[in-house]
């Protein structure tokens, strides 16, 4: 069981360690058609998403590009996990996680209010407010993310690099 010790640290102390950061991610995945609750993205490691191995920290927002040229606005889940343990065999293949893999999930957080930034057909979306308290694996300090298709249709990305995701993150 986990143990909190309320006075370790002052409240001067607590405040000058925590640490903002903005993580920049390339989702790559493939270009192929990929259907409504399959996979978009294996897993992408977020390095230094803590400052001590084994830390936590709060994702707090994510801004999402579709750098595609193409409008397809896809509801895209977010999920955070403490390995690499791949959703399904494949990008664009359908989830299959085991009982055990489940539970070194983290939580996750869909993002659908995609802005077309005119006059390219380059696409943003963003979800702040998540406020999802995450700790990595106690020999690193890297999580990982994976990215779902939940828009209830097909996407098909125009090339491997064309998903970036910038993660707003507060370290402890």
């Amino acid at each position: 069981m986990a143990e909190t010790n309320l006075h370790k640290y002052t409240v001067a102390e607590k405040l000058n360690k925590m640490d903002v950061d903005v993580i920049t991610l390339t989702m790559t995945t493939d270009a192929e058609t990929i259907s409504n609750n399959d996979s978009i993205t294996q897993a992408i490691e977020i390095p230094n998403a803590v400052s001590v191995k084994g830390g936590s920290a709060i994702i707090q927002s994510l801004v999402i590009f579709n750098l595609d040229n193409s409008v397809e606005s896809p509801a895209m889940e977010v999920v955070f996990a403490t390995d690499n343990t791949n959703l399904a065999g494949d990008e664009g293949a359908a989830i299959n996680i085991s009982d055990t893999e489940i539970q070194d999930f983290l939580g996750s957080t869909t993002v659908s209010n995609w802005s077309v930034m005119s006059p390219s057909t380059n696409e943003m979306a963003t979800k702040s407010n998540i406020g999802l308290v995450v700790k990595a694996a106690s020999d690193t300090k890297s999580l990982f993310c994976y990215l779902i298709n939940r828009s209830g249709g097909d996407y098909t990305p125009s090339g491997a690099s064309v998903i970036k995701m910038k993660i707003g993150i507060v370290k402890d």
